[in-house]
C-alpha cells in the first residue's frame, strides 16, 4: 500500500524530515534532513537536501545543494544547484548553473546556461548552447553543440552535430555522421569587432576523430579517420586516414593522407 503523501513547505528559516510527500516548496532558507520521495520539488530560495531525492518533478530556481543521488523524470534548473551524487532525469534542462558531482544519465539533456560534470553523462539526446565541462566522458545517441564544451573523455555519439562559437575541446571524438561548422555569426562583422578586442580562435581541438561520414571545419586534431572525410576551412589535422575517400576544400590543411 502507498504511503500517504502530505505537502510541505518552508517560506522562511526551517527544516524539515526526510520522508514521503506530494508537494514540497522551499521559498527561504530550507533544509530537508534526509531521504525524500515526492511528485513536486520546487525550491526558489535557498536549500540544503541532505539525502537522495525521488521525485518526478523538480525545479531550482534559486540556490540548492543537494548532498545525495538525485532521480527525476524532469528537471529544470534557472537558478544555481549543485548536486554532489549521480543525477538521473528523462528531461533536464539547464539554463541557470550546476555542477555535478558524479555520473548524469538524461534522455534528453539542454545546457543553456553553464554546467559542470565531474563524471560521465549518458543519454540519448544532448544539446548544448550555454557551456558544458564534463571531466571524464560523453556517451549520448546524438550530440548537438551551438555553443561550447569541454569533454576530458571520449565524445561518443551516433550524430555529432557541432556549430563552433568560440574554442571547444575534447580528447577524442567518435560517431557514425559528424558535422563540425563555423557559426555564421563568427563570420559577422560585430563579431569580428569583438575578436580584435577580445582575441578568442574559434576552433574544436582534439587528438583523433573517427566516423563514417565526416565534414570539418575550424578543426585540429592529430588524426581523421574514416570512410568519406571532407577537410573545410582553417583546419588544420597531421594525418587523415580514409577508406573511401577524401576532400580538402576552402584551404583546409592535411599534412598526410593514407587511404586505408
Amino acid at each position: 500500500m502507498e504511503k500517504t503523501r502530505s505537502d510541505a513547505k518552508i517560506s522562511g528559516s526551517g527544516a524539515i524530515s526526510g520522508g514521503v510527500y506530494d508537494t514540497i516548496k522551499i521559498s527561504g532558507s530550507g533544509t530537508i534532513n534526509s531521504d525524500i520521495d515526492c511528485i513536486v520539488l520546487k525550491t526558489s530560495g535557498s536549500s540544503r537536501i541532505e539525502g537522495n531525492i525521488v521525485s518526478k518533478e523538480i525545479k531550482v530556481s534559486g540556490s540548492s545543494i543537494m548532498k545525495g543521488t538525485v532521480k527525476a523524470e524532469e528537471v529544470r534548473i534557472s537558478g544555481s544547484a549543485e548536486i554532489e551524487n549521480d543525477l538521473e532525469g528523462d528531461k533536464i534542462e539547464i539554463s541557470g548553473g550546476s555542477k555535478m558531482g558524479n555520473d548524469v544519465t538524461a534522455k534528453y539533456l539542454k545546457v543553456s546556461g553553464g554546467s559542470e560534470i565531474d563524471g560521465s553523462l549518458y543519454g540519448e539526446e544532448i544539446n548544448i548552447s550555454g557551456s558544458l565541462k564534463i571531466k571524464k566522458d560523453c556517451e549520448v545517441e546524438r550530440f548537438i553543440a551551438s555553443g561550447t564544451f569541454s569533454i576530458e573523455g571520449l565524445l561518443n555519439a551516433g550524430e555529432i552535430e557541432i556549430v563552433l562559437f568560440g574554442k571547444s575541446r575534447a580528447k577524442e571524438v567518435g560517431g557514425e555522421n559528424i558535422t563540425v561548422r563555423i557559426s555564421d555569426w563568427s563570420n559577422s562583422i560585430i563579431s569580428k569587432v569583438i575578436k580584435s578586442v577580445f582575441p578568442m580562435r574559434t576552433e574544436l581541438l582534439t587528438e583523433a576523430i573517427e566516423g563514417d561520414n565526416i565534414y570539418l571545419e575550424a578543426t585540429v586534431a592529430k588524426v581523421v579517420r574514416g570512410n568519406n572525410v571532407t577537410i573545410g576551412k582553417d583546419c588544420y589535422i597531421e594525418k587523415v586516414e580514409y577508406r573511401e575517400q577524401i576532400n580538402i576544400i576552402d584551404g583546409g590543411i592535411v599534412k598526410e593522407k593514407v587511404k586505408i
